[in-house]
């Protein structure tokens, strides 16, 4: 007795072996394409400046896709989401203010990412290289910002936000 091993249907991929087309066959090979969403936004300030304590580190838009990740239109240096979750990969070379400490930190809507802030603490005047990674779950279309949380003004360069809707 011969035994199939395959169904064989019209406009779907056919198998190795096919001797005859059975349109009774139904299971098999279905082809369901997945959706995939790409929304990206790089943003970066290689210049950087000194930047007061709790001030925006502002970043300009380089690089994106889709409509969920935007350079705010209300807020100067800032970065739009739309509801979503998000990936966010945030870093900077700081300059070690007269505290010794120097931080970044994420603001949502002007209240601070929690754990988000990431520090370095050494002898002032030297560079530290700051970076982290955070997940967050933004219910509705808001406002991130990127923010100095060190406790005095501190001098940033080569700053740089990737945010991706995940």
């Amino acid at each position: 007795m011969f035994r199939r091993f395959n169904c064989c249907i019209f406009n779907h991929p056919i198998p190795i072996f096919c001797p005859w087309i059975n349109l009774s066959c139904q299971d098999g090979n279905q082809i369901i394409n997945p959706i995939i969403t790409n929304s990206y936004g790089y943003f970066t300030n290689t210049s950087g400046g000194e930047i007061a304590s709790q001030g925006i580190i502002p970043v300009g838009f380089v690089q994106g896709r889709g409509s969920m990740i935007l350079p705010s239109t209300t807020t100067s240096g800032a970065i739009t989401l739309s509801a979503g979750t998000y990936a966010i990969t945030y870093s900077a070379n700081g300059t070690i203010p007269a505290s010794g400490t120097v931080s970044l930190e994420l603001e949502l809507n002007g209240v601070a990412v929690s754990d988000s802030i990431v520090s370095a603490t050494q002898t002032a005047s030297n560079v530290a290289s700051l970076s982290k990674t955070v997940v967050i779950t933004v219910p509705q279309t808001s406002t991130l910002e990127l923010v100095n949380a060190s406790s005095d003004a501190a001098t940033f360069s080569n700053v740089s936000v990737f945010v991706r809707q995940i």
